[in-house]
């Protein structure tokens, strides 16, 4: 669990930087566009990257700190009554990002590939242009791990369903209390 931890904390990180990174972007453009009447080349295609990067940089992390939507007002109302049932819920929902995330990943991978092989960019040739191949590269990477934290969370449900201890694991926010 360390390593997941510290990738998905590394991965936020990272996507706060570029957040930054973005916003210095855009005010540069913005006084050029006030200061000497032209914007900066390239500012479109980067943000165009950079904010689909954003998304798969932090999104593991907003899972583990509870901040995923999702519509749960059933699912905790029936934990107050019946929680094994609440637990097998949350399992199947889990269950579900494990595969979408699993085949979001598999398909950025291929994309990525196909980007890095084929040097695919983003932008209009002899103006600006952008590999597109790192974005793809961070889709792929943020949707494995999510993956992966979504089937960590499956086995707890399903390890606390059947009353097995998970003491020592830290659970993400949203998922039921131990």
């Amino acid at each position: 669990m360390w390593l997941l931890n510290t990738a998905v904390t590394s991965l936020n990180s990272l996507g706060t930087i570029l957040i930054m990174a973005m916003m210095a972007m855009i005010c540069a453009d913005v006084l050029s566009r006030n200061l000497l009447g032209q914007s900066l080349p390239g500012v479109i295609e980067l943000a165009e990257l950079g904010i689909v990067s954003i998304v798969y940089l932090q999104i593991a992390d907003t899972y583990k700190s509870g901040k995923m939507l999702r519509s749960d007002g059933i699912i905790t109302a029936l934990e107050g009554r019946f929680p094994r049932l609440g637990l097998a819920i949350n399992a199947v929902f889990d269950a579900t990002g494990v595969v979408l995330f699993f085949y979001i990943a598999k398909g950025a991978q291929k994309r990525f590939i196909e980007a890095w092989e084929g040097g695919f960019y983003l932008g209009n040739q002899g103006s600006f242009t952008a590999p597109t191949w790192p974005m793809e590269l961070i889709v792929a990477v943020g949707s494995a791990l999510l993956s992966a934290l979504f089937l960590a969370s499956v086995i707890r449900n399903l390890a606390r369903l059947f009353g097995v201890s998970t003491t020592g694991t830290t659970p993400h926010a949203g998922s039921p209390k131990q």
